[in-house]
Formats: C-alpha cells, structure tokens, sequence
C-alpha cells in the first residue's frame, strides 16, 4: 500500500490555546554538576525522569579526538518535581556512549540508549547491567555486525528489536531478541519507505512504526571520518522537506504526514507527540495524522521527548534557547510541561 496522505490544511483547526505550560525551575541541578547537553529523556513506570546528557567539550570535537578523549555522557535521574536522584547506572570512563542520541525504556524497565558515534545501540538491566550490543563499538558499516550512526530503537509486541540506521545508512533494522540479524529496509531517498534521515522512531498501539524522517541532514566532512558518508549526502537537496512515515510492524510502507516536520516524536495513547519545525510540539491522533494542539516555541531543537502518569510532557534540548538562554552553554536542556485540560485530548489517554 502506498498512500501519501497530505493533511495540511488541518493545521488551521487546532486549538490556538496550548495544553501545556512550562513547569518553571524544573530541573533542580545540583550545584556541583557540571553542564552538559541534552540528548535524550525517557520517564520510567515510577515516574523517575532519566536524562541522557552529552559532554559539551568532547561532543563538540572532531570523532577522532572524541574517541582519544574518551567522550563522557550521563544519565541523571529526577523526579517530577525536579529533585536530584542520582546518576544511574554504572557507566565507565568512556561514560555510556560516545555520542549520546536517544533513550528507550521497555515495558519490563530494560533500558536502552542509542550512540550515535560509536554506531551501537545498548540494552541495560535496569540495575545498570549491560545485556545486549548492537553493532560493533567504533566501527562504522551497513552490514548485518555493523551500524553508521544510529539514532532510535524499540522493542516490537513479538520481542523483536528495530533499530532506525539513521544518520548515513537511512535504513531500519531489524534483530532478534537475541540480537541475531534478521533484515534492514529502507535505503537513502524521497519515495515511499526511502528515508533521508530515520531519526526518530516510536509504535502505536496496532504496531505501525511512525518514523521521524528527517531532511536537511547533509553533513560537512568535519563531523565524520574518511569514506564515513557516501558523496552524494554532501549535494544540495533541493525540495528535501522533513515527514512522518508510517510503516507496518514488517517495514512495509503504508502514508506518510508531510504536515509535520519532525526531529523527535512519541506515541502515548491514541495521539502522536511530535516536534515540528524543531522548536514547536505538534499533537496528532495517532489514527489519522490530524492535529488537535500546538505547542509553540517550547524549546530550541527538541530532540527527544517523553510523558509521565500525570501527561506532563519533557524535553531534551540539544541547544536550549528557552528564555533567553545562551546556545548550548547555559541554563538547562531539559524542561517539564505541565498538562492542562484543553479539547482534543483525555486525560486518561
């Protein structure tokens, strides 16, 4: 099935009041913590808010001086109403990835984070135990062993594993449980199940994969290796737009929303929580791509988002310019949204 299904004339009928406010002073950090990037957010089944943080100094070197400085990133945890709990886990001096991307927590509390310049993708017990590695660590590849800059993962009904390929693969894979290699789909392009950048990727309650098909992530050579990315990502894409792509539990192609322009989305309930545009949040019924709320301005460059029990949305920001704040250096890269009732939306949802 191949439809594209352009819904943008729907963007006039939503709601012009925003259902979320910004929680202010959320999160408290503690006065010795050292500021770094944020990444990724993931909020577990007893509401801890887990934040996934990239070293500013190492991340903003080239990969090579990364992997000699052995890049650290983090993972804090908070509570809801910004209270410091903790770092999580028990990463190494390497921290837990090299380049931080995105987190993901199972219905079981297994963890999950993406690195997206070591080209692996991690399972962890929730004790912080390392489980499982997709990928080999530092090498970069498209076969069945090897990843290039991978940014998203979930865990499917059946147990098996989809990871988007994301940066310089444009490519979904698929493993099992055991993390044995059962197929990719997907190559670099514009038509139905091309992608140019898989960057997000996130299930509905049918298991159809919404995939946050991101344009515009042509990449100087500064930011890779040598032969890292092939040549024609560094042309000019004219009429390259970013969209949504919905795709069966098997990768098969089903419309796709080029009404939103997305870096991150989530799904909870019968809605879709999207970025658009990078600095706005677009809320969509999952069954029909229709917007039914806005969020504008919530933060600069979301790059990954989360809900609690309570519907309070967070946000990890790669270059928080929230109220004023200086690119990517100070004030904080996460924020809570605090939910309030507006039509469209349950609050049981």
């Amino acid at each position: 099935m191949c439809d594209s299904h352009d819904v943008s004339n729907q963007t006039q009928n939503a709601d012009p009041r925003s259902g979320y406010r910004l929680a202010e002073s959320w999160p408290i950090y503690p006065e010795d913590m050292q500021f770094e990037m944020g990444s990724g957010v993931a909020v577990d089944d007893e509401g801890v808010i887990y934040l996934f943080t990239r070293d500013v100094e190492h991340w903003a070197a080239h990969p090579l001086a990364m992997r000699e400085k052995m890049g650290k990133s983090s993972i804090s945890m908070f509570d809801r109403d910004g209270n410091y709990l903790g770092k999580w886990g028990h990463s190494d001096e390497r921290g837990f990835a090299l380049g931080a991307h995105t987190l993901y927590i199972e219905k079981d509390g297994m963890f999950w984070t993406t690195d997206r310049d070591g080209h692996v993708v991690r399972k962890f017990h929730p004790d912080g135990t390392l489980l499982l590695t997709l990928g080999t660590f530092g090498q970069w590849g498209d076969g069945p062993d090897t990843l290039n800059g991978p940014t998203a993962v979930v865990v499917q009904e059946n147990g098996n594993i989809v990871v988007a390929d994301g940066y310089w693969n444009s490519r979904l894979v698929w493993f099992t449980p055991e993390g044995e290699f059962i197929k990719s789909v997907g190559e670099w392009g514009r038509g139905p199940g091309q992608f140019n950048t898989p960057h997000a990727l996130a299930q509905d309650s049918s298991g159809r994969l919404l995939v946050a098909d991101l344009c515009g992530g042509n990449f100087h050579d500064y930011m890779t290796v040598p032969n890292q990315i092939a040549e024609h990502r560094f042309r000019p894409e004219e009429g390259c737009e970013s969209r949504i792509q919905i795709l069966d539990a098997e990768g098969e192609f089903v419309e796709e929303w080029s009404h939103i322009m997305p870096l991150s989305l989530a799904v909870y309930g019968d809605y879709v929580y999207a970025s658009d545009k990078m600095s706005n949040l677009a809320i969509l019924e999952a069954a029909t791509g229709k917007l039914v709320d806005r969020v504008e301005n919530i933060a600069i460059y979301i790059h990954q988002l989360a809900m609690d029990a309570h519907g309070d949305l967070y946000t990890a920001s790669v270059y928080p310019e929230h109220a004023k704040e200086k690119r990517g250096r100070e004030g904080p890269s996460h924020h809570r949204w605090t939910r309030q009732s507006f039509s469209g939306l349950d609050a049981s949802a």
